[in-house]
């Protein structure tokens, strides 16, 4: 199957000779064929393009040709030995064009590692960028920064999630976990008071609802951190998978719990 087709201006062809060569057919007899089929009509120009080939001082004429060309051309082709072509070529064909569609990396290693290098500087970069734009700290933007450019450069970054280095205070605790911690409970169902937690981080000033310019607070509105509060929570994007609700929903590192019981003392 080598041999059959080859790229050509960034197209997949084969040639008159190999044609004539493999159906038997004297590559004069295929010449006055295309040769008929260019003069008969116009469209086939795109199909065939002519060539020329110098032997001992001697210009031979061929053809290339396109997928199209060729099926126009052995369409007439009879019998078993020519079915048989027919399929090999056609294979061809579909494997060529399926490998220069395909993009292939580099087998170049030098150049890999330099990708490879700077993609690890756009991830710093990118994380600074995020922790700027977001406030968000270092690690959650590292973690972010390394799967968006990592995308982007097609490149896997799951090694280099160990290397991100943990937060002292990690911000993990949800106001539920925070409610159990601190003995919060609903009477009657025995769930944990995330309303009284929430009411709690209020008074302690470190959370507060979005207000209005006269001061009111805005109804439907996610709880924000306020400046003293940063030092121990940050907010997070998600959706409620219930509800459909997207907002923020703010979590907290560990040292919080002492805080809130000596408020509570």
């Amino acid at each position: 199957m080598n041999g059959l087709v080859h790229i050509d201006n960034q197209q997949v062809v084969t040639d008159s000779r190999s044609v004539a060569e493999n159906f038997e057919k004297e590559h004069k007899n295929v010449l006055r064929t295309i040769d008929d089929l260019v003069a008969q009509n116009s469209a086939t120009k795109n199909m065939f393009l002519e060539q020329t080939r110098e032997y001992r001082g001697r210009d031979f004429r061929f053809y290339l040709m396109n997928r199209d060309g060729f099926s126009l051309l052995v369409m007439g082709f009879t019998g078993k030995a020519a079915l048989e072509w027919k399929l090999k070529y056609i294979e061809a064909f579909n494997a060529m064009e399926k490998a220069i569609k395909t993009p292939q990396l580099t087998p170049n290693p030098h150049y890999r590692t330099r990708m490879i290098g700077t993609a690890v500087r756009d991830i710093g970069k990118t994380a600074e960028a995020l922790e700027k734009v977001f406030g968000c700290r270092h690690g959650m933007a590292l973690a972010t920064a390394s799967s968006m450019v990592g995308e982007a450069y097609g490149i896997d970054t799951k090694a280099i999630a160990p290397l991100i280095p943990a937060e002292d205070s990690p911000c993990t605790m949800k106001v539920a976990s925070i409610a159990e911690a601190l003995g919060f409970f609903y009477k009657k169902s025995g769930n944990p008071d995330s309303q009284k937690v929430n009411r709690l981080f209020q008074s302690c000033g470190l959370q507060d609802k979005p207000r209005d310019s006269k001061g009111a607070v805005l109804k439907n509105t996610d709880w924000v951190l306020t400046d003293e509060g940063k030092a121990y929570g940050e907010s997070v994007a998600f959706t409620d998978p219930d509800t459909g609700h997207r907002g923020y929903r703010i979590v907290w590192n560990a040292d919080v719990l002492e805080l809130l019981r000596k408020a509570l003392n």
